[in-house]
């Protein structure tokens, strides 16, 4: 599983500069997919979820627990990317969903397919977990290592005196 998720973040990289930002981050995942991606904080009741991907025809939705720590609510966000990324389709119908009149107001009912992060039970989930994991890994070393392959002036001085 491992070597899967690095071979799929591979196919992401070359969109994403050396220190990236979340919102770069969506924006490469955006490209690689050729659909926008809107980031939206909810308010989930219970515990129910604390991320939620929507998936439609012409866009992908991600929502995020909107008192997340800002820690917690990059992994959340790199976790619903990583759904798409690795391609899963979602395993969530809308009868999954609790009743939450706030949340069934809000969800589109053209949607295609629904991931909420609740557990880790299933390969679809631990893949996606794993993907977000790597994802942060590298925004994390981007701060801190040099490129590997200086790209601008700016990193290359970096590279030279690291």
């Amino acid at each position: 599983m491992y070597a899967a998720c690095e071979e799929r973040l591979g196919q992401l990289l070359p969109l994403l500069p050396h220190c990236f930002t979340e919102e770069e981050l969506v924006q490469a995942v955006s490209a690689l997919i050729g659909r926008p991606i809107q980031i939206e904080p909810r308010d989930f009741k219970g515990d129910f979820a604390c991320g939620l991907r929507e998936r439609y025809s012409d866009r992908e939705v991600i929502s995020y627990q909107r008192n997340a720590s800002p820690l917690h609510r990059r992994q959340i966000i790199a976790h619903e990317l990583a759904h798409i990324i690795c391609g899963h389709k979602g395993e969530l119908t809308l009868a999954d969903i609790p009743p939450d009149e706030e949340l069934a107001k809000s969800i589109d009912w053209s949607v295609l397919g629904i991931s909420a992060r609740t557990s880790y039970e299933t390969e679809e989930e631990q893949e996606a977990e794993l993907t977000a994991t790597l994802i942060i890994r590298r925004m994390y070393r981007g701060t801190v290592l040099p490129p590997s392959s200086p790209s601008g002036a700016n990193e290359r001085w970096d590279a030279l005196f690291a």
